[in-house]
């Protein structure tokens, strides 16, 4: 476990990052990108299995951004990591840019999906989750790998996204973790005036269906959730 004064300073600077990169380019949405800081950088440094060096090598751990829009969070997060330069930051949303407005699949600088409609993020990531589970009944532990999403309001309000779900908790896929950014917030409006349903409890009965599924990724989110808790809880 990481030191949670250096954990917070590098969210810190992923947010300052973010709020840089749109303020300059007079467009995007920082919010989000900005919220979203303590959940990569905490992703990245403590969970996700990636190896820097050869970001396509076949075991890594895949991540899969579904709210393109807060693509700035995960620039900053990969410049972290060597993958993009203050420049390529700058250049956020500009012609010809690698830094687009929505993330452009580019595994070498560790952009696992595009990221465009709403709920696309998810059936990437249900997707990669099955294939995992196919590659490692066929070569064993060697791909041994988690599959991680970042979902939203926007996302789930998405029909695309709830079959995905579904398909997820019918197979009991237990190497899929989706991290749920419920803020309560959305573009126009809050998210009470468009939908009433209880997100948690919707997927919690896709996953009903399989208690492998469910005591897996509960333990593994939970570890997540805990780390992030107790970053929070610690006076900078």
């Amino acid at each position: 476990m990481n030191d949670n004064k250096v954990m917070n300073r590098a969210a810190d600077n992923i947010r300052i990052l973010a709020a840089a990169m749109v303020e300059k380019a007079k467009s995007g949405h920082p919010g989000g990108a900005m919220g979203g800081a303590d959940f990569i950088n905490t992703l990245y440094s403590e969970f996700l299995v990636y190896d820097p060096e050869n970001p396509a090598w076949e075991g890594r751990d895949r991540f899969f951004l579904d709210p393109g829009h807060m693509a700035p969070m995960l620039y900053s997060q990969l410049a972290l990591i060597g993958k993009y330069t203050l420049e390529d930051l700058k250049n956020l949303r500009q012609w010809g840019s690698v830094t687009p407005g929505h993330p452009e699949r580019e595994i070498e600088r560790g952009i696992e999906n595009t990221s465009g409609p709403l709920g696309q993020g998810h059936t990437f990531a249900v997707g990669a989750a099955i294939a995992a589970k196919f590659l490692k009944a066929r070569l064993g532990n060697v791909m041994n790998q988690t599959i991680y999403a970042y979902i939203s309001d926007g996302g789930v309000q998405e029909e695309i996204s709830q079959g995905a779900g579904r398909i997820a908790g019918n197979l009991g896929l237990d190497n899929l973790i989706m991290f749920y950014d419920a803020n309560d917030i959305q573009l126009s409006t809050r998210t009470e005036v468009v939908t009433c349903e209880d997100t948690a409890k919707k997927y919690e009965a896709w996953a009903g269906s399989s208690r492998r599924l469910t005591a897996t990724m509960l333990t593994r989110s939970a570890r997540l959730s805990r780390r992030l808790r107790l970053r929070r809880s610690v006076q900078v």
